[in-house]
């Protein structure tokens, strides 16, 4: 009874674990935190196999595994994409702000078509002539190609919000508004109402039966209609949650997306009673491992794959190529083993021992964890466990023995095997290992004295009867009629702990914590593996025929790891032993990863071959079983792209065929990708740059490839991938990179390039004086014509007004008797406004310069001892050093002004006897020589520039920086005063020093 029970509730636990969606469909998410897009509103797969996303924020591309923000070439700003359809022309786009663009088949999106209703686009369906029609909130539309069309009340939609629009397989348009349901049936004029009233539509899909199937966001239930002749509508309301999309897959079974209820799942046939109906309905949410219990869209790809988009994230649901095998819940780790009679049995850690032959089941308990199984000749299945070695007989196991020595309940037998006399052979937990014969237990002595080695982590027996041990660090024993025979890193064995073995004719395997060995003339040879890390911890080691039912064919090697399930083809393997290189291998590691307690040992074996075929293998999520010769359920093989090459950080195009380089770079970084939407953790790549690598590398996932310091050559980049198959999918893509040979150290380059930039340096440099003597030129200019303009003024008005005054004082002084003291007075008066009036002009003339255009600056100079308003006492000389130059007017009138001013000084303050005034005329310069014997300059006003209430020393010190001349005035009282102001030729010069014009060259 106890046993009817158990297996009653065991059925009873299969079954509702049957019932999830968990159990059925392998699940993968992207979110935010996975750098995926969130808010995913739109789903649609173009016909290159991408996937395109609308989200809140613009629209995506997924390859399965890299999202790509669709960027317009002009910069525009895409916002909220509210609704997608893949067409014949390309994708076409709705927006949540209003309009609809097409994306071209080259990624190029169209000019915005005239005529589209306003308001948010909800809806995008294309008939069967290639229309697309959009369902929006200003109206209904459809495209014909050259633009939009309203449909409206003469067309029989005479609503103006439009929700949702779908066409189907026989060409019927339906269409919803905020009202009413319609239908366009083919060749018909106008659409009709159904008599169906429903103000929230959200979506209508039909199925290849023809049924179609209306989502309603604001009611519990679904519509399901079913035509009748060509006008005729029959419908039905199935309770549901609140849905806001539906798909239909391949069986006609239905998935629903709902508001805070996430997905559900109705087989076709089933009719729920309520919304509550758990037996029709199968929900996956949040505690299942959904994004958000909050579903926006829905797909099912080509590829049968069902993609769901929800408020954070975006889902993906597939039909699990390795099938779980429904056990009891809780059951905990388990060990697999198969009988002679071809059962499969099953020991769990809650201590179940159940077994399996076609429809048959059987069920034994056991009050320990069983870590060990066993099948054997002589004693059939042998079951280990702290209680002691049993023996499972047509009643139910039978104990053969208790364990010699006490262990721990969760690690007791860690490995068993049988000799060839029937001898027991069991490795108990850290006491060593002990064999039963004759009724009764015998230790073996350790083979090694580290702690470490004291027993076995595995155990088996080849085809001739030799019994094999592995040991943890490198450790292999054999054991043949008392001959024991170990092996260790000197022989070859480098594996770390061996935890798995398996003997084939000729060949021995074993595999452990760091790869795969296999033994040949009395040594280990390492198999070399690409992307080492799948391969670490080896606990099963499973051999098949390559062909179903033709072991001539060699055996393929199934691998079961720590990371997953791995298939190692005969072909391959010999390949690589041969010599060859790179082993490709297919992987299922996705869904295949073992149990890994830290706390408690792996039961073993945990991977069988049963006769009929299927191979079955323990993992973290239960028992599941694999049929070795079941195609691939991939449509297409993946094309692998290039899709980026960076040099040096900068991006190039890699349309250029070749990509030619400037110079050679530093580092070389490659990005490739092959579209596999189903199960893209599977692919595996392979690069191998031509002319760098002499084979190719094992990338496994990396989508990068990374060369540093390449030398100048011309190279080709090459990538394939690896797909769900264990074959190489070509073509291969390949990418040509040219790198030019380094020339700039040549010392014909060098010559030419210091040639060059000198040239440059010399036509930049004359450039610059040329712009500097322009700018000089006009800022002089401009201030002469300030001065000219302060004169005339200073002429017209306040000279001219002194002078009329003094003509009315003369008159008034004429009136006055002669000798009186009025008119003396006024005489007097006159005299000082005469001295002013002479003042007055003098200081005219020392802004204009008192200098004709053409007079030159010794005759100018030698014309101030006649304009002296002091008795000019002194010896005074002006003369000329080389041929005089024409000068610019604002030079000559700045040196003229300096010079004078020096000159007044010499006579008025230096109370010099002699004067000497010399202008040099030299190709680069232009210098005029003041020399006097006066008594000097106190040196205090000279480091002052002047006194500070007179302003003729400041002054030419001013006069001599707007022309940027250099002034220089050295004085003592010994010596008098020596000045100089010098400026450069080209400064200085009206004309180049060609240009010269023969004057005088001395005057005095």
């Amino acid at each position: 009874m106890v046993l009817l029970l158990s297996l009653v509730l065991g059925c009873l636990a299969c079954s509702s674990a049957a019932a999830r969606i968990s159990d059925e469909m392998d699940h993968r998410r992207w979110t935010a935190i996975d750098h995926g897009p969130s808010s995913v509103g739109a789903l649609a797969q173009t016909a290159d196999g991408y996937l395109w996303l609308g989200t809140h924020d613009s629209l995506y591309r997924f390859d399965g595994f890299e999202f790509e923000k669709f960027a317009p070439a002009d910069g525009e700003r895409l916002g909220v994409v509210s609704a997608l359809l893949s067409s014949s022309e390309g994708l076409w786009v709705g927006f949540r702000a209003g309009g609809a663009r097409l994306i071209n088949a080259n990624g190029v999106i169209q000019p915005i078509d005239p005529g589209l209703p306003g308001g948010a686009v909800y809806s995008l369906a294309e008939d069967q002539q290639g229309q697309v029609w959009v369902a929006a909130d200003d109206g209904l539309a459809r495209h014909d190609g050259t633009g939009w069309h309203l449909v409206g009340k003469e067309a029989g939609f005479p609503y103006r919000h439009a929700r949702a629009v779908h066409v189907d397989a026989e060409g019927y348009v339906w269409a919803a508004s905020e009202e009413a349901i319609y239908m366009l049936p083919p060749g018909a004029s106008a659409f009709m109402e159904i008599g169906i009233k429903s103000q929230s539509i959200s979506k209508i899909v039909s199925s290849p039966a023809g049924d179609i199937w209306i989502t309603d966001r604001s009611r519990n239930h679904l519509l399901r209609l079913k035509k009748t002749g060509s006008a005729g509508i029959e419908f039905e309301e199935i309770p549901t949650s609140r849905t806001v999309s539906i798909v239909l897959d391949e069986q006609g079974d239905a998935w629903l997306g709902t508001l805070e209820s996430g997905v559900h799942h109705l087989a076709a046939g089933e009719q729920p009673t309520s919304v509550e109906d758990q037996d029709a309905f199968n929900s996956y949410t949040v505690r299942d491992g959904l994004s958000s219990d909050n579903v926006l869209a829905q797909l099912i790809d080509r590829d049968g794959t069902l993609w769901v988009g929800t408020d954070t994230g975006l889902d993906r649901l597939k039909r699990k190529t390795l099938s779980p095998f429904a056990l009891p819940v809780g059951a905990g780790s388990h060990a697999l083993a198969v009988s002679g009679d071809g059962s499969l049995w099953i020991g769990s850690g809650n201590g179940q021992l159940m077994g399996f032959r076609g429809d048959s089941h059987s069920t034994f308990e056991l009050d320990m964890p069983i870590t060990t199984l066993v099948n054997s000749q002589q004693h059939g299945l042998l079951i280990g466990g702290y209680q002691g070695i049993f023996s499972l007989s047509d009643g139910g196991p039978v104990r053969i023995a208790a364990l010699p020595v006490e262990s721990a309940r969760e690690a007791a037998v860690r490995a068993m095997t049988v000799g060839k006399n029937g001898d027991i052979w069991v490795s108990v937990n850290r006491a060593g290992l002990f064999v039963w014969a004759d009724q009764q237990w015998r230790r073996i002595e350790p083979v090694s004295d580290s702690e470490r080695q004291v027993m076995p982590v595995t155990a088996s027996r080849d085809l001739v009867g030799t019994l094999w041990f592995g040991y943890r660090d490198n450790l292999l024993v054999s054991v043949d009629e008392q001959k024991i025979e170990r092996w260790s890193e000197q022989e070859g064995l480098n594996i770390g702990h061996v935890t798995a073995m398996l003997h084939l004719p000729g060949r021995t395997w074993v595999g452990g914590q760091h790869g795969l060995a296999y033994l040949k003339d009395g040594r280990f040879h390492r198999l070399d593996l690409p992307a080492a890390g799948p391969f670490q911890n080896i606990y099963g080691l499973v051999a098949v025929p390559a062909e179903k039912n033709a072991a001539e064919f060699g055996m393929d090697i199934w691998v079961h790891s720590r990371d997953g399930i791995f298939k190692l083809p005969a072909a391959e393997i010999e390949r690589v032993i041969a010599g060859g290189n790179t082993l490709l291998y297919s992987s299922h590691d996705h869904i295949g990863r073992l149990p890994m307690d830290p706390f408690k040992v792996l039961p073993l074996p945990t991977a069988v071959h049963t006769e009929d075929g299927l191979l079955w293998f323990t993992t973290g999520n239960g028992v599941v079983r694999v049929d070795p010769y079941q195609p691939t359920d991939m449509a297409l093989p993946p094309t692998v792209t290039i899709k980026a090459l960076t040099v040096d950080g900068n991006d190039f195009d890699i349309y250029a065929a070749p990509v030619r380089l400037s110079a050679a770079p530093e580092q070389l970084v490659i990005t490739y990708s092959a579209l596999n939407l189903a199960s893209p953790e599977t692919m595996r790549f392979q690069y191998r740059l031509n002319g760098h690598d002499s084979q190719w590398v094992d990338a496994g996932r990396s989508r990068q490839a990374a060369f540093s310091r390449l030398h100048p050559g011309d190279y080709e980049f090459q990538v394939r991938a690896l797909g769900e198959n264990g074959h190489f999918n070509p073509p291969d893509a390949t990418l040509t990179v040219s790198i030019p040979q380094v020339f700039y150290l040549r010392p014909g380059f060098l010559l030419i390039f210091s040639v060059a930039l000198l040239t440059l340096l010399f036509g930049m440099s004359r450039v610059y004086t040329q712009r500097e003597k322009a700018a000089l030129r006009t800022r002089l200019e401009e201030r002469f014509q300030e001065r000219e303009r302060i004169a005339c003024e200073l002429h017209d008005t306040l000279l001219q007004s002194v002078q009329g005054m003094m003509l009315s004082f003369q008159a008034v002084a004429d009136s006055l008797p002669e000798g009186s003291r009025a008119r003396h007075s006024m005489e007097r008066a006159l005299d000082r406004a005469e001295q002013v009036i002479a003042e007055g002009r003098d200081r005219i003339t020392g802004l204009r310069g008192q200098m004709a255009p053409s007079e030159d600056l010794v005759v100018a100079f030698q014309a101030l001892k006649l304009e002296a308003s002091v008795a000019f006492c002194a010896t005074y000389h002006v003369s000329n050093l080389g041929e005089p130059l024409a000068l610019l007017n604002e030079v000559r009138d700045a040196f003229y002004q300096v010079g004078r001013e020096a000159v007044s000084n010499s006579l008025r303050h230096a109370q010099a006897t002699r004067i000497t005034v010399t202008f040099r005329y030299a190709p680069g310069t232009f210098e005029m020589l003041i020399v006097d014997n006066g008594v000097g300059i106190d040196p205090l006003y000279q480091r002052m520039h002047g006194r500070p209430e007179h302003g003729g020393l400041r002054g030419m010190y001013e006069r001599a920086s707007r022309i940027d001349a250099t002034l220089a005035i050295v004085s003592n009282p010994q010596n008098g005063t020596r000045i100089t102001l010098s400026l450069p030729g080209a400064a200085a010069y009206e004309n180049s020093v060609g240009g010269k014009q023969k004057r005088s060259s001395r005057a005095g």
